[in-house]
Formats: structure tokens, C-alpha cells, sequence
């Protein structure tokens, strides 16, 4: 927990640092932005870093929704410049036997899909539901199916973009110098890009590794919903609930529709545990805050460079 406190104050610090603005000082400023940049790719590997077409990275995790703690496993594929697939399969934490998600989200270069199967458990009584942009039980109610499409591929271009960062120093828009910031631990310097939607995207390089820390971004916080189960939901019993009706689900998702167009909430994207995979150096342990506080933590067990990935792999199956 006290990295996540000591990246907290280096992101208050770095977002008060004031901008150059003369013709002298811009030029300083893409100066060292380059010379940042190229300290980060000689850290991370160079040459080898270069050769890298794709990657993957699986491991379990653990994350907070709401009151409830969920867990699974993460895999994450990555092939530059432009596809991503995540999958993750998740239940409650704690729990054996219960209900599942499996959760998977692609883009494939041009277009993004996702697909999500819920699993019940305990007699098939449980049913949750994750509210995201255009995922289930999200705001796509007031939206056409075009523009969740057009929503779904912004929010997978963003994700795919912050890994690109994270793990390449790259960025499709370029980065502009935003200064140095301080913590107890050291200094790090930040660089500054823009997401799809013109959101900032902002780079934590230490200053003494020139590794990557922290990917710093604005998001919109899923929500969680759990209906069913034991002591729950309509018609619940000893030793089960009922699972409720197609229509107590519209109800309770329309409930949270009611809350309004989730508002983007600070996330941050922490990275550490480094170590060289196929000369290459890779974060095995990641974690993300929202609003400053911890809210996930992914351990990377297994990653692959340049694996032999099928193209189909990122392309929606047909059902």
C-alpha cells in the first residue's frame, strides 16, 4: 500500500509543475522528452524491445467492486501496432463453486467487440452483472447500436494505447514533456499524451531505472450488480435463492441506468516486480487505483514475446 501513497503524492506533484511556453523552452522540452524516451527504450531492452511484435501476459488478479471482491485470471494479448484481446474469467472472491464471468473484449484494428457469458453458480441462482461503457447493464439503453460500437472501439483503442505505453514507450499521438515529479522514493520524470477521446495519458519514468512506474488516465469506473443466491433476491429460501425474473433484472439494471452517464474517474495503472523475458524487460506485477485508492492487483505469472498468435484471435466468433 505505500506505493500506491508515495505514487499518489508524485501525481499531485507532477500535475502542479508549470508548462514551458516560450519558443526556447518548447524546444528544450521536446529535447528532453526525446532524451527520456530513449533512455526508456534502452532500459527496457533496445534492440530487443524493437523486435517485438507481440506479447502476452496471463496471471491471476484480484479486484474490488463495489462492496464485493472479485478474482480470476487475466490473459492479455497483444499484436503491434493496432490489436488487443483481454480476456479475464472472475467470481467472487472467496467463494467455490459460485457464479463466474467470463469476460472477453478485442479489437481487431478496425473494429471492437466483447462478449460476455455469465455463469451461474450455487444451483444456478446467482446472476451478476458488470455495468461499464457499452457493456451489460450500461448506459447503451439511451444509445443507438452504432454509437455503443463506436463507444466500445474508443474505450478498446484507449486500452490498447496505455499498454502500448506502459510497455513500449509508444504512443500514436507524441508525447510533450510534463516535467519531473518528487516523492519520498525519488524523482520521476512525465511524459504527457492523448487518448482517443483527447484525454491526457500520463507516462512515470523513475528517474534512476528508467523504467516505467505508473501510467496515469481517465476512465469510467465499472459498476457491479448481484442478484440471487443464498438470503437473496425474490422468493430466496434456506439454503438458496431463486433466481429472479428476466424482468426483476431489467428492473434493478434500469435502477442503475437511472444513476445517470457514468462521469471518468482517475485511474492509475501501477507497474513494478520488473524482469527480462527473452531480453526483454516486462512488469510482472500490476496495479490500478482509481481515485487514489488501490483497487486491483494483477500478478503476471506467464508472458510471452512474439508468440505465435492466430488472426482469428482477435475477430469476434461467429455464434
Amino acid at each position: 500500500m505505500k506505493r500506491f501513497a508515495v505514487i499518489a503524492i508524485a501525481l499531485l506533484l507532477a500535475n502542479s509543475i508549470d508548462m514551458p511556453t516560450s519558443p526556447v523552452a518548447l524546444v528544450a522540452a521536446q529535447d528532453r522528452v526525446a532524451d527520456v524516451i530513449g533512455q526508456v527504450k534502452t532500459a527496457l531492452g533496445g534492440d530487443k524491445l524493437a523486435a517485438v511484435k507481440a506479447v502476452s501476459a496471463e496471471g491471476p488478479f484480484r479486484r474490488t467492486m463495489g462492496q464485493r471482491d472479485l478474482e480470476g485470471t487475466i490473459t492479455l494479448t497483444i499484436a503491434r501496432p493496432d490489436k488487443i484481446r483481454r480476456s479475464e474469467e472472475m467470481s467472487m472472491a472467496g467463494t467455490v463453486g459460485g457464479p463466474t464471468i467470463e469476460r472477453v473484449s478485442a479489437f481487431d484494428g478496425s473494429e471492437a467487440w466483447e462478449d460476455v457469458q455469465n455463469r451461474g453458480g450455487m444451483g444456478g441462482n446467482v446472476q451478476m452483472v458488470l455495468r461499464g461503457p457499452g457493456g451489460p447493464g450500461g448506459p447503451g439503453g439511451a444509445l443507438t447500436p452504432e454509437q455503443i460500437e463506436e463507444q466500445r472501439t474508443r474505450r478498446m483503442k484507449a486500452e490498447l494505447q496505455r499498454w502500448t505505453v506502459a510497455l513500449f514507450a509508444d504512443s500514436a499521438q507524441p508525447f510533450t514533456d510534463a516535467g519531473v515529479a518528487e516523492s519520498p522514493d525519488g524523482k520521476a520524470d512525465v511524459l504527457e499524451t492523448k487518448d482517443a477521446a483527447g484525454r491526457s495519458v500520463r507516462l512515470f519514468v523513475d528517474a534512476q531505472t528508467h523504467l516505467p512506474l505508473m501510467v496515469q488516465y481517465q476512465e469510467i469506473r465499472p459498476r457491479f450488480m448481484m442478484a440471487g443466491g443464498p438470503g437473496r433476491g425474490p422468493g430466496a429460501g434456506p439454503g438458496g435463492g431463486q433466481r429472479p425474473s428476466e424482468e426483476e433484472m431489467q428492473r434493478r439494471v434500469e435502477e442503475m441506468r437511472k444513476q445517470g452517464p457514468p462521469q471518468p474517474s482517475a485511474f492509475a495503472m501501477h507497474l513494478s516486480d520488473y524482469k527480462k523475458v527473452d531480453g526483454v524487460m516486462l512488469p510482472h506485477r500490476v496495479g490500478i487505483s482509481i481515485e487514489g485508492e488501490p483497487n486491483e492487483e494483477w500478478t503476471i505469472e506467464k508472458f510471452k514475446v512474439n508468440p505465435s498468435i492466430k488472426a482469428e484471435s482477435f475477430t469476434q466468433p461467429k455464434r
